[in-house]
């Protein structure tokens, strides 16, 4: 581990302080046993969550759920990156390279299919779909399921990873996930919620205070319905910290 870190803080002397700054996030990711302890725990949880909650018929996580949804087909709803695809081979090469993200160096990256899956991620999704539970990933990737030769739909085929293309919901718009939720839960029971950011969960603002609260006005669903899986490396909580170092005081 030693050894990687300083490969990846070697070319940053002059780089953007972000990656400097998350060079220990992506080493963690990418080499510690916690890491994949802490990833396989949280599909073990689902797992567990998932049988308690096809046993009961009025369990939702969608807080978009409404109506009479008791008698709906069961569905799980998950994020795709860093939840079910681990992406931490491109930061790694950002924080290498000395580069911010870009949307044009993302782009590239996902035309790779270079992506990893998430420890636990396809035991969890094999046996779901098993279960007779519709899986949908819910993702800000750009993506067209729609295109034989879409990457991201073919990587997750090439790895096994049960897949309808009708139910991989790509970007639209403003990246906004609860109109999406809202639009599976109209047909669906949604039984799991899964994803490593509070966006996949709730619409969440860019404010330390509000994030802080809806976590403890949902902590009930945490680990339960609500399934989080760890993300140092990126997501919504970086625009919510006024200073990284004011938040180091």
């Amino acid at each position: 581990m030693t050894r990687l870190l300083a490969v990846l803080l070697l070319p940053l002397c002059g780089a953007p302080a972000l990656a400097g700054d998350s060079a220990s996030a992506i080493v963690w990711v990418r080499t510690s046993a916690e890491y994949e302890a802490s990833a396989r725990q949280a599909y073990a949880a689902a797992s567990r969550a998932l049988r308690e909650a096809l046993r009961d018929k009025y369990w939702t996580a969608a807080l978009e759920q409404g109506g009479n949804f008791f008698d709906l087909p069961p569905a799980v709803i998950l994020d795709l990156d860093e939840t079910v695809l681990d992406n931490s081979e491109f930061q790694a090469r950002l924080a290498r390279d000395g580069k911010p993200y870009s949307e044009e160096t993302w782009s590239s990256w996902v035309a790779e299919q270079r992506a990893r899956l998430v420890p636990g991620a396809l035991d969890f999704l094999t046996r779901a779909r098993a279960s007779g539970v519709a899986l949908f990933y819910v993702s800000n990737r750009v993506c067209n399921p729609r295109n034989p030769s879409d990457p991201t739909a073919q990587l997750l085929e090439r790895y096994g990873v049960p897949l309808d293309r009708g139910s991989l919901m790509c970007k639209d718009g403003s990246g906004e996930k609860g109109p999406r939720r809202a639009f599976i839960a109209r047909t669906h029971r949604v039984l799991l919620l899964i994803g490593d950011d509070l966006n996949d969960f709730v619409s969440a603002p860019d404010d330390l205070a509000s994030r802080e609260a809806l976590s403890r006005i949902y902590s009930r669903f945490w680990g339960e319905r609500w399934i989080i899986l760890p993300n140092p490396m990126y997501g919504s909580w970086e625009r919510a910290v006024p200073s990284k170092a004011d938040a180091l005081k």
